[in-house]
């Protein structure tokens, strides 16, 4: 399902070049879960980046089903993001000003999703995620775990191919981030989702199908 071919990625510095990524092949099958682990500034977060279409290769290409993502205009490759793609981040990226019903019904509303429909759907996951009572609370009147429940509705409300997520549980105590990452594999589960996740947590690592490790830009196994 998703490929990667020989990507580099550098940025410059005061006319220095830093090589970040020098060369990453892999391939992933749809419904795998990948665990993406390394050292801090191994370039996990930016391969994450690019694979996510948020950042664009130096060189090399990544393809989803065949088609180089890159290969679309802008307009495309944001319709393409927002109907495929699920992001799930250390920090939650809620919008603070709305509800945690309206941060999930928003890519829904973005993708011309009529307004009731995307509000059942919201309303929906928010209680498979176990926030039923929490619908109308803003992102500053719930608990780090709570916000993560709600990111992770909102990653889920297109039903994407796959999840992305980086430190998903970076900022929760143990038995919260157990309960997140139940959450994920549960919707491996159900909707044969792939999951690909960056994570310093052995633990979490041992849970997904096979581990990508990455150092100084290049993997050393996977």
């Amino acid at each position: 399902m998703i490929k990667a071919d020989g990507l580099k990625k550098s940025f410059f510095l005061d006319k220095r070049e830093i090589s970040v990524l020098k060369g990453i092949d892999f391939t992933i099958e749809a419904g795998e879960r990948i665990a993406i682990c390394g050292e801090s500034g191994a370039g996990k977060s930016t391969l994450l980046q690019i694979i996510g279409s948020l950042d664009k290769p130096s060189s090399g290409c990544v393809s989803f089903s065949g088609v180089d993502i890159f290969s679309r205009s802008e307009q495309e490759l944001a319709k393409w993001r927002n109907l495929s793609l699920g992001f799930v981040f250390q920090f939650h990226h809620l919008l603070p000003e709305f509800s945690a019903l309206e941060n999930v019904m928003t890519p829904a509303l973005i993708n011309g999703i009529p307004m009731p429909e995307a509000k059942e759907m919201a309303t929906r996951l928010l209680r498979k995620v176990g926030l039923d009572e929490r619908l109308r609370h803003k992102p500053g009147e719930l608990s780090g775990g709570e916000q993560q429940r709600v990111a992770l509705a909102r990653a889920l409300i297109m039903q994407p191919k796959a999840v992305l997520a980086d430190e998903p549980t970076g900022n929760l105590d143990a038995e919260t981030s157990d309960e997140i990452v139940d959450l994920l594999l549960q919707c491996n589960r159900e909707f044969n989702t792939t999951l690909l996740l960056v994570t310093h947590s052995q633990r979490l690592a041992a849970q997904m199908d096979r581990t990508i490790l990455i150092e100084n830009g290049l993997i050393l196994e996977s």
